[in-house]
């Protein structure tokens, strides 16, 4: 089952005074209760490169259906797996997960966060002969590869009065004309792998420069980063979104590499790069939403041998949506009770 909840930043102000779109391009329905239909799969990848081939290690990732809720700050989501369409684990394996995944959108910013835990991948670069493994599974697999991944990434919108991500991504919002906008923002993220033995297979380790073949790693990395999103609207109702941010900054890695001599550790300090793609495609109007869209964080190091080292994690999701005006009084209530006790202190500092 994936459970998710994620929310809109309250701000420290009156109800009254809170930000508003204008309504000439954006129409918000955030105080509407707008219900989901949703398919979604979450994802990620580990990538060592080399001059000659990349290794590629996967999860077996599964598919999920849920149904949703928003409402004012509020959303949440609850899936649950579909077994006829995740009965693969005889060619890719079977993977163990812990997935949270949550993108939070309000008007002036763009928030992505992550935390996962997963346990056992399968070679999608490579076959069984060219590794020179004998197992079960059609694909190479390897149920002592695990992996955890933390971070966050946040992006200030500017143009943020006529243009809106929940439009295309939390659905409580109708962009109804084409319109994009300057990010800016930053990230910061923690990576861990380890393993049984070297993540390089034996029969590979003439492609790969002695410090690719690690056994275990932690990279810890944090920078700022722009970029731009623009939604293009066809007839007030089809829009199709595309939002990327690059960035580069500090990372911070120690590696166990699994040598013949032994296993040796290093840490070095050196540039990260984080690259974040967001894409949206669908029908929107002021009762009805189907969209698709993808969130995408990719993250590289360059180690000392100045061979690469990359990873990514994102999530692609199908939402059939539909808008009701009704109120929620308990939601209500608390919404308020919150906002007054943010608002209190905050006056008391003016």
């Amino acid at each position: 089952m994936a459970f998710a909840i994620g929310g809109s930043s309250l701000p420290a102000q009156d109800y009254h005074t809170r930000q508003t779109f204008d309504t000439a391009y954006v129409r918000d329905y955030s105080h509407q209760l707008t219900m989901r239909l949703y398919s979604n799969t979450k994802y990620n990848a580990l990538f060592i490169g080399s001059p000659f081939t990349d290794l590629v290690y996967r999860p077996n990732n599964r598919i999920n259906i849920g149904i949703g809720a928003s409402y004012h700050a509020l959303t949440l989501n609850i899936g649950f797996g579909v077994p006829f369409l995740n009965d693969d684990d005889a060619v890719r394996g079977r993977t163990r997960y812990l997935d949270a995944q949550a993108n939070i959108h309000t008007q002036r910013w763009a928030t992505n966060l992550f935390m996962q835990v997963f346990g056992g991948y399968y070679i999608s670069s490579h076959d069984l002969g060219q590794v020179g493994w004998e197992q079960d599974t059609e694909r190479p697999y390897r149920a002592d590869l695990v992996q955890f991944n933390l971070g966050a990434s946040t992006l200030r919108i500017f143009n943020d009065q006529r243009f809106s991500y929940r439009a295309s991504f939390n659905q409580d919002a109708w962009q109804r004309k084409s319109q994009g906008s300057f990010l800016l923002g930053g990230y910061l993220t923690y990576y861990n792998v380890r393993a049984d033995s070297s993540l390089v297979p034996t029969r590979l380790n003439v492609l790969f420069d002695t410090q690719t073949h690690m056994r275990r790693g932690s990279f810890l990395d944090v920078g700022p980063m722009g970029g731009y999103v623009y939604t293009y609207v066809l007839k007030e109702h089809w829009f199709m979104t595309i939002s990327a941010a690059v960035g580069a900054g500090l990372s911070i890695q120690r590696i166990f590499l699994a040598l013949p001599e032994g296993e040796t550790r290093h840490t070095d300090t050196g540039p990260g790069w984080h690259g974040q793609l967001r894409a949206g495609i669908g029908y929107n109007s002021h009762k009805t939403c189907i969209g698709l869209s993808i969130n995408q964080e990719n993250i590289g190091y360059l180690p000392a041998s100045q061979e690469s080292f990359r990873w990514n994690v994102g999530n692609i999701r199908l939402n059939f949506v539909q808008r009701f005006n009704q109120r929620v009084r308990v939601a209500d209530r608390g919404i308020r009770w919150f906002r007054k006790k943010v608002a209190e202190p905050m006056n008391m500092l003016r």
